[in-house]
């Protein structure tokens, strides 16, 4: 959010700044504030990039008179005024409001009533689509072997295509099937244990640190490096809070963000499924399969709430066992989740597409065609790309292994896949 900061004098200017300053790094950063100060008389050459004008008491009378005259020119403008304490009274309000201000405060008031108001703004931005707000996809499985990771790496893959910046997290602490999967690994973990035992404060910049990118729009988040920390992050009740802080930044900073639990439900697991856009739970077609999924939904549905945001995937579908349909009809009666949890198409069976792991690519770009509209139509459905789009003229030839950042397949050779 971009603010403006504009007075008559470098020192109302400073005495405004100084109010931003005393917020927490975590409410700047949350509220992705970037702030240029101002005189008066060269607004008008900022006022183009600007969210949000302060106007310093120093302007007095004129302050209502700039207010008219920036938003004229931006009529989606918010502006916050300060006035003198002598000032600070019916009159001013009014003259104030009738010019477009959206508050006014007094030279006296806190820091905590400047955040209040911005805090706000940034809602009513969030409400509008005019700031970036990732949409949170967590996945999950009932039980081992339905291809829970495959599903998270295809999906952003699909979302890379369509240029949207992804975080992939990997929260299976134990097998990181996802990292081995994309063939990541590095002294990026490091900094995720950093976070855990508290020797690194989560913020913008150790998120960029703790990231590793597996192509130009998708980077993913390992596990921690230490296998003590990375249970005390899922299963102690302070991994929730570290958790919930990575969230509310990889939301500012992604257009996407796909979560591999790994199946694992523990306090951290949990508060991400509450704090999800979307749970999706993949599943296989048969019998255990069916079974697994009833005695997770009981636990899936008291942490979710909001059984609206539930969705399944039904992975590996061949026709011969049991279909979406038949899987519906048997829970329902018993857990009551409507139609849209199984809007989703099956994802068809696909044997050369399931060799991705370790290949640089996916189930999405080594996958039939079937595979590959199946997967976009799913990630259109979960609102992580929209239907209509076209995607990025760099991704629409070559796989993701083409794309990959330094360090990555070179001289334009295709990874060769491990043996069995």
């Amino acid at each position: 959010m971009r603010v403006l900061i504009v007075d008559k004098t470098a020192e109302g200017q400073a005495a405004v700044a100084r109010r931003i300053e005393a917020f927490s790094q975590s409410d700047v950063e949350m509220l992705d504030l970037r702030v240029k100060l101002v005189l008066d008389k060269d607004y008008q050459s900022q006022i183009h990039d600007a969210d949000v004008l302060i106007l310093g008491s120093s302007l007095a009378d004129g302050a209502p008179v700039l207010a008219r005259q920036a938003l004229s020119q931006m009529p989606w403008l918010h502006i916050v005024m300060f006035v003198s304490d002598e000032s600070y009274s019916g009159g001013s309000f009014r003259a104030a409001h009738s010019a477009g201000v959206r508050k006014v405060l007094t030279e006296e008031s806190s820091p905590l009533d400047l955040l209040q108001e911005l805090v706000g703004i940034y809602a009513e931005f969030r409400r509008e689509g005019r700031v970036r707000e990732a949409k949170i996809v967590v996945v999950t499985h009932a039980k081992g072997g339905t291809g829970a990771t495959s599903i998270s790496a295809a999906l952003a893959e699909v979302c890379s295509v369509y240029r949207k910046r992804t975080l992939l997290w990997d929260l299976d602490v134990e097998t990181r099937d996802l990292c081995r999967s994309l063939t990541v690994n590095g002294s990026e973990a490091k900094v995720v244990s950093a976070w855990v035992n508290g020797s690194r404060d989560i913020s913008r910049d150790s998120i960029c640190d703790a990231l590793i990118p597996v192509s130009q729009d998708v980077s993913v988040l390992m596990p921690p490096d230490s296998m003590a920390e990375a249970m005390d992050l899922v299963c102690h009740t302070d991994g929730m809070t570290i958790c919930q802080r990575i969230l509310e930044l990889a939301r500012v900073m992604h257009d996407t963000v796909i979560i591999d639990t790994g199946g694992r439900i523990g306090p951290a697991t949990g508060g991400l499924m509450r704090a999800a856009d979307e749970v999706v739970i993949v599943i296989d077609d048969t019998v255990l399969g069916l079974t697994a999924l009833d005695l997770f939904l009981s636990y899936v549905k008291a942490l979710v709430v909001d059984t609206e945001r539930i969705s399944f995937v039904v992975n590996g579908y061949s026709g011969s066992l049991l279909a979406v349909p038949q899987i519906e009809a048997e829970l329902e009666p018993v857990h009551h989740l409507g139609s849209r949890p199984w809007r989703l198409p099956p994802v068809p069976v696909d044997p050369k597409a399931s060799l991705w792991p370790g290949s640089g690519r996916t189930l999405y770009s080594m996958g039939q065609k079937a595979t590959r509209a199946t997967l976009e139509e799913i990630a259109s459905e979960l609102n992580l790309i929209t239907r209509g789009e076209t995607p990025g003229e760099e991704q629409k030839t070559g796989h993701w292994w083409e794309r990959l950042l330094p360090g990555g397949e070179k001289d334009g050779e295709p990874p060769v896949v491990p043996e069995n």
